[in-house]
């Protein structure tokens, strides 16, 4: 009788083997969307870009400095 219980989990097992197999080939049909013109608008024409003139209110930083260490690692 215990014969007949292994050859059974045998059965089994070879079984599920072949159900995930099964699953996971329906699952990877899936192609990937690779249509990048969704979302960008209609009119893609160059526009000019404002100068810092037609930008009202706007303060730039001032430029990086360079530190006055050397470059000693403690």
């Amino acid at each position: 009788m215990t014969e007949d219980n292994k050859q059974k989990e045998v059965r089994l097992r070879k079984e599920l083997a072949q159900v995930r197999a099964v699953n996971n080939n329906e699952s990877r049909k899936t192609t990937k969307n690779r249509d990048f013109s969704v979302g960008l608008p209609k009119d893609t024409t160059p526009k000019p870009r404002p100068s810092s003139a037609d930008i009202p209110d706007v303060i730039t930083l001032p430029p990086k400095q360079r530190g006055k260490k050397e470059n000693v690692p403690f």
